[in-house]
């Protein structure tokens, strides 16, 4: 949706330039031919036009760039195009001086795709490409990020502090990040007004916090009202091995800090300290109308799905959802709270329809709901539980007491009614199958009123209903 902006008119096909950017070229040339090509970026990110395709040539380039050009909404973006195969052209930080290797501040309808962006080192704060002010119509395609070192070294990140017009329109699609040191912060960032936004189809592994963040209450906006990343979908991405350097540290790889309306559907996050996580943690900020379907949450250490805030003293979670998800062997190595499924402080909350498979000794459903102030009270149910580690016993936890059975937990909370406690017969966990097989007791075994969700699919892409109900977990049987 968001990368059908432009659909090429007459005139842009008759009318829109091509520049050119090449090791041996030399920036006092016209740049408008493959022999006249200009020889650093900056040139291009000084000149291009709207509507221009900028071809950057196979080479390295030692820059450090300040965006200075916009396309428009008549003549279309500017698109800088890394020309060759992913690798072949690098944009690269060593020796250079400045924190950021692409610098884009209120500029818009630009798109930067298929670069290698690498060796940003001696980082303090700094991106390797980092958005900010307001800005409009921004993609970001494909591009491999990585050795981003020292401190708050991050791959991608996008401030809004226009506290009016923000960033909006922005699409993060295709991209790699990885061995970055993005701590205490964030690989992938949306923070302050960032608002009508896809980040799809990204890999982030071996970064030492938070893969995946949309965050609110920081002040990047100075109006409490739009300081959230809103409005946006995460999909399709995958997160490997997004684990807190720090002690004590629970790094998320997607996480939530009170952003609102946004969609978490169709993403893997495995071997991260939590998989996905929805919290706020800035006192009187609540995260609200957060979907989280249809992920596959494997292999975390210390919890699978988090929802709520952590502590009385920060934010809440509200009218959230967590749908249809496939939690397997998480939060073993947790050595104080965690396990399958983390319920802290919010309302209103619903978290059904999943699937969850133990593996150990920590909860399957850890409930630390219990707040005196939480009014309506959190849904549970619909969910299929399981343990499948021999002489490992399953354990609820809610309001502060554990309970071995299902049933038990059940009677005393008021949750789970009707959810079940049964191997769910997967088709192979030990070669990454999480798929259901003929005869497992999660088919058709979701909550009856369940609809559909707008262009909603399976983690698979499958039709969301293949049957007379959903089924649970991630993925229907077909």
């Amino acid at each position: 949706m968001l990368n059908t902006r432009f659909e090429p008119l007459e005139r842009r096909q008759l009318f829109a330039a091509t520049f050119y950017v090449a090791p041996d070229g030399n920036d006092t040339n016209t740049g408008d031919a493959p022999t006249a090509a200009w020889r650093t970026v900056q040139r291009a990110f000084d000149a291009a036009t709207p509507g221009a395709t900028v071809l950057v040539q196979p080479g390295v380039y030692r820059e450090k760039l300040e965006l200075r050009v916009s396309g428009n909404a008549i003549d279309g973006p500017i698109r800088f195009i890394a020309d060759g195969a992913l690798g072949d052209v690098v944009i690269s930080g060593k020796r250079v001086k400045g924190p950021n290797l692409i610098h884009i501040i209120n500029q818009s309808f630009v798109s930067v795709e298929g670069f290698e962006l690498r060796d940003n080192t001696g980082v303090l704060d700094g991106s390797a490409i980092r958005i900010e002010g307001a800005c409009e119509g921004i993609d970001l395609l494909n591009n491999r990020i990585q050795k981003m070192r020292g401190q708050n070294a991050m791959g991608i990140t996008v401030y809004g502090t226009d506290a009016v017009n923000g960033i909006r329109d922005l699409t993060i699609d295709g991209n790699e990040i990885f061995k970055c040191q993005p701590a205490p912060s964030e690989a992938l960032t949306l923070n302050g007004n960032v608002h009508d936004f896809a980040v799809t189809n990204n890999f982030i592994h071996d970064v030492n916090n938070i893969g995946i963040d949309f965050i609110g209450g920081e002040g990047i906006s100075f109006d409490p009202a739009t300081d959230r990343a809103r409005n946006g979908v995460c999909s399709g991405n995958r997160v490997e091995r997004a684990r807190s350097n720090y002690g004590g540290g629970y790094a998320a790889g997607i996480y939530v800090d009170g952003g609102r309306d946004i969609v978490i559907e169709r993403n893997v996050v495995t071997q991260s300290d939590v998989g996905i996580e929805v919290g706020s943690e800035h006192a009187g900020l609540t995260a609200e109308n957060i979907v989280v379907r249809n992920n596959l949450l494997t292999d975390n250490s210390k919890a699978g799905i988090g929802v709520g805030g952590y502590a009385p003293e920060v934010g809440r979670v509200a009218n959230s959802f967590v749908l249809n998800n496939t939690l397997y062997h998480n939060g073993r190595k947790a050595r104080g709270a965690g396990g399958e499924i983390w319920i802290q402080l919010g309302s209103g909350n619903t978290i059904e329809n999943n699937l969850v498979v133990g593996g150990g000794r920590k909860p399957l459903l850890l409930n630390d709901e219990n707040d005196p102030a939480a009014s309506p009270a959190n849904t549970v149910d619909f969910n299929l539980y399981f343990s499948d580690v021999r002489k490992a016993k399953p354990v609820f936890n809610f309001g502060g007491n554990s309970y071995a059975t299902l049933a038990d937990y059940a009677a005393a909370s008021n949750r789970d009614a009707v959810s079940l406690f049964a191997d769910p017969l997967l088709a192979g966990p030990s070669r990454a199958d999480y798929r259901l097989t003929a005869g497992s007791p999660a088919i058709d075994a979701g909550n009856p009123a369940f609809v559909v969700g707008v262009d909603e699919r399976d983690l698979a892409g499958t039709a969301r209903i293949v049957g007379l109900r959903v089924d649970l977990g991630a993925t229907e049987f077909t």
